[in-house]
């Protein structure tokens, strides 16, 4: 496989692992968005308690992470077969 087709697959791998994170793993992603207004000097957002199921951004990172994640093994299995029928 050419060097081409290893990065586009890494590029897919990323994508895919963040989408993951985002659609199941909500409280590391929003940790890191909070470290990283921490690291900017902003200050840390307060947000109210509510259940998970009342949250709209839970909703939206579930949709998002998915759309993601799908798009990123969408990109790794068509270099690939293309890369390999060629």
């Amino acid at each position: 496989m050419s060097t081409h087709v290893i990065l586009v697959d890494l590029l897919g791998l990323l994508f895919a692992v963040a989408g993951f994170h985002m659609a199941f793993r909500q409280r590391v992603v929003r940790d890191l968005w909070e470290s990283g207004r921490a690291a900017r000097g902003l200050p840390a957002k307060t947000r109210p308690t509510r259940p998970e199921g009342e949250d709209p951004v839970h909703y939206a990172l579930i949709i998002f992470g998915m759309m993601l994640f799908a798009f990123g093994l969408i990109v790794i299995g068509f270099t690939t077969a293309y890369a390999l029928m060629t």
